[in-house]
């Protein structure tokens, strides 16, 4: 900070913490200008006393205290409007009795010209040159009209030339500093704008890339369940099959942190539980790693005997974490890599096994550096300073503390130069149970009166739900129909809003499933459409958006616009097909 800024810092009083931002620029030309009236009055009240001007002194000492006052109030209570002109009132006024009585030198005119620059400073173009103009008209009264009171009269005419001559220069300097930062504010605010419209068109096309991306990873985790389900795969095509689901919702996680929302997927998965074999879940993960590394990387696995070989719980997700942090210690570190796994049991209830899972490399990891090159860093304190959280963010593993959060554990790291351990926990129940979705994928939030009638409404299964598919994408119509044609009595294709609106005036449906891009008609208005007609008809058709939007508000838009419930693209069968029979047996 150089001397300027410490001298602007001291007089502004950090008025600029303590205000809007529109107002900063004034608050502090108001707060420094009236520091340097109050020292200004201050000093000429000092030297009244040596040639005995008594009404001088009492006029300069007061005007120090009034500014100092009004500077206080301002400073205190924030308010710009109210205490803006009582600064250049008092200037004028004394300003003028000095003028008018004469008790002015050659050095005070110079003084007193400077008033146009704290008017139209603190005013601005139109009042402060109000201001200005009213006080050259008072000052050219009391120097060139001879009245009782104006001893200004008498002055030397050197000094009031000297005085206009210098009033008007700082009142032409005053207008140009004006206009000057007009013009920077002026280029400010469009860079600004220009910025704004740049971010606005960048978030457009990362949310068009985003919309591109999620239907084929949709397909690909769709087709991923189908084929996990056909029941003619042995465990080691499972285990394949797990590894594509891992790896498919770990690159939707990265599609979603691009537009800021990497939560969403890991709160529509859901908690779902199949049995799995532990130790055959980790080895098939290494092994792909093994298959693609086998020169530079090995692994030792140790998983300790009082864990169940069998155990519930989502493998996929599992998965995802192993996949990550070992790319992490095999992609970040140089030379031969020996990476130990060490799966210990850290806690138990009646119903959990909370497991501790260690991951231990031999190199250290490259971390990355601000000139966007990655470096060893050497240093001790340099690790031992950094906190997980700074790791975490520096390393990219947002996602994957998420991911292991959402279970109720924590991921904690320690780095050194000599190696790197990944450690963290996660719940996984004993008995087997069946395929499910927990509670936490029912919506809990409370009902909103829409204006629909209130019906009775009787329950369903889905074996005996008629559902209405309304997708333009011949592709997706294909992968849907597969993945429900077994589970629902029987499912029909409207190809956009104005065909689904066709079917639903000569066929009945129990549920329907609407996309929202459409040709011809989109989502939100055909169901819009479909609830102005049940309006009349006294019925409510449960409405599921599959949209690949997923962005920040699209599920409020979803629902605002009569939808029952919303899936984003890509999405586990499983929750689509528990949101259904929620819907159906409510």
């Amino acid at each position: 900070m150089n001397l300027s800024d410490k001298l602007l810092h001291i007089l502004s009083f950090r008025i600029e913490k303590k205000c809007g931002k529109d107002h900063v620029p004034r608050m502090l030309t108001l707060t420094v200008a009236s520091t340097i009236i109050a020292i200004y009055f201050f000093i000429l009240g000092i030297l009244s006393l040596f040639p005995h001007n008594f009404l001088q002194l009492v006029l300069s000492f007061s005007a120090c205290f009034l500014i100092l006052v009004n500077q206080w109030l301002v400073i205190k209570k924030v308010q710009f409007c109210n205490f803006l002109y009582f600064p250049i009132i008092l200037l004028l006024i004394i300003f003028q009795y000095f003028l008018w009585s004469g008790s002015i030198s050659f050095v005070g005119t110079l003084v007193t010209s400077l008033f146009p620059l704290i008017a139209i400073g603190l005013l601005g173009y139109f009042r402060g040159s109000l201001a200005s103009l009213a006080f050259a008209i008072l000052a050219a009264i009391g120097f060139f009209i001879p009245l009782s009171i104006n001893v200004g009269y008498e002055l030397e005419l050197a000094v009031k030339i000297n005085f206009f001559l210098s009033f008007f220069i700082v009142t032409a300097m005053a207008y140009l500093f004006e206009k000057i930062r007009q013009i920077s504010i002026n280029e400010l605010e469009k860079q600004v704008l220009d910025q704004q419209s740049a971010n606005k068109l960048n978030e457009q096309f990362i949310a068009n890339l985003s919309h591109q991306i999620r239907t084929p990873l949709n397909n690909i985790m769709v087709i991923s369940s189908i084929l996990e389900t056909s029941g003619t795969l042995d465990e080691k095509q499972k285990d394949l099959i797990d590894t594509i689901h891992a790896s498919t919702n770990n690159l939707a996680n990265v599609v979603n942190s691009m537009v800021e929302i990497s939560n969403v997927n890991l709160k529509e998965r859901g908690d779902i539980y199949v049995p799995f074999n532990l130790h055959g879940t980790i080895n098939s993960t290494l092994r792909l790693f093994s298959t693609q590394y086998d020169s530079d990387t090995s692994f030792n696995l140790k998983i300790d005997d009082s864990i169940p070989d069998t155990l519930s719980g989502d493998p996929v997700k599992l998965k995802q974490i192993f996949l990550t942090l070992i790319e992490i210690l095999k992609h970040k570190s140089s030379g031969k890599t020996i990476i130990f796994i060490k799966v210990t049991k850290q806690g138990e209830t009646p119903e959990e096994i909370i497991i501790n899972f260690r991951i231990d490399s031999n190199r250290p990891i490259l971390l990355p550096m601000n000139e966007g090159r990655s470096l060893f860093v050497t240093n001790e304190t340099i690790y031992s300073s950094a906190s997980t959280q700074a790791y975490i963010e520096l390393l990219d593993l947002t996602i994957t503390q998420k991911i292991i959060e959402s279970n109720g554990g924590e991921l904690i790291i320690n780095l050194s130069p000599q190696d790197a351990v990944f450690n963290f926990t996660y719940a996984l129940r004993k008995e087997v149970l069946t395929p499910t979705v927990t509670a936490s994928e029912i919506s809990t939030e409370p009902e909103q009166d829409t204006g629909k009638p209130l019906l009775p409404k009787v329950g369903m299964e889905l074996e005996q739900a008629s559902v209405l598919l309304v997708e333009d994408n011949l592709i997706n119509q294909k992968i849907v129909v597969l993945s429900l044609k077994k589970l629902v009595k029987n499912i029909e294709i409207a190809n956009n809003g104005k065909e689904a609106l066709d079917k639903i005036a000569s066929s009945r449906f129990d549920i329907i499933l609407m996309d929202i891009q459409m040709p011809i008609m989109n989502g939100f208005v055909t169901t819009k459409k479909i609830r102005d007609i049940e309006a009349s008809s006294n019925t409510h058709t449960p409405i599921i958006a599959i949209t690949a939007n997923a962005l920040l508000g699209d599920k409020e838009e979803c629902l605002a616009s009569g939808m029952d419930d919303y899936i984003s693209k890509p999405f586990q069968i499983e929750v689509l097909i528990q949101k259904m029979k929620n819907l159906l047996k409510a």
